[in-house]
């Protein structure tokens, strides 16, 4: 059974919008840039709301704020990259989060990246890179969501995921067999 979309429900008096934001922030998510566009028009975004959505067809979603010059680019090109961030890019991260980082390829300086599918800018250091096509956007409050197909990847050189928690920034830990790294 399949539930149709609808507007979503106001959040009880006896639960404040700060309230839910602090009770949301208790959950660990990874971290990851979106970029978009290509030659010097291209942009990034630092964001926590990137997820798989389906293993076969292999299908992601990223939440992007409305009105940002990422989710313009992604419209305009018909693609995004998502570069999921290392444990040691908290620098690459906190520059893409800022609102001062600069207008187009101004972004990218002292970023190590290089052009990837379609021109897309790939940071360097990243975990994995996830090169997608957006096949379904849908209006969430301030944000977009955007589901996406993905078109092809790449594994990257980092090991360990930054991740984003309680409202703040941390490099992560894996449990790999008996060891954590």
């Amino acid at each position: 059974m399949t539930a149709a979309l609808s507007a979503p429900a106001p959040v009880p008096a006896s639960a404040g919008v700060d309230a839910v934001w602090q009770v949301a922030q208790r959950f660990a998510t990874g971290v990851s840039v979106v970029t978009a566009g290509a030659g010097g028009a291209v942009r990034g975004c630092t964001v926590s709301a990137f997820c798989l959505v389906s293993k076969d067809p292999a299908l992601v979603s990223v939440c992007l704020r409305r009105g940002s010059g990422v989710l313009e680019l992604i419209r305009q090109h018909g693609c995004f990259t998502v570069n999921v961030l290392s444990s040691e890019q908290s620098a690459v991260a906190r520059h893409f989060a800022s609102r001062v980082r600069g207008e187009g390829g101004d972004q990218f300086d002292g970023i190590g990246w290089a052009p990837w599918e379609a021109g897309l800018p790939r940071l360097t250091g990243a975990i994995c890179w996830l090169h997608c096509r957006p096949c379904a956007r849908v209006a969430a409050g301030d944000h977009e969501l955007i589901l996406a197909r993905v078109v092809s990847l790449a594994e990257g050189g980092g090991r360990i995921p930054f991740l984003y928690f309680a409202g703040a920034l941390h490099p992560g830990a894996i449990q790999i067999g008996d060891e954590q790294r």
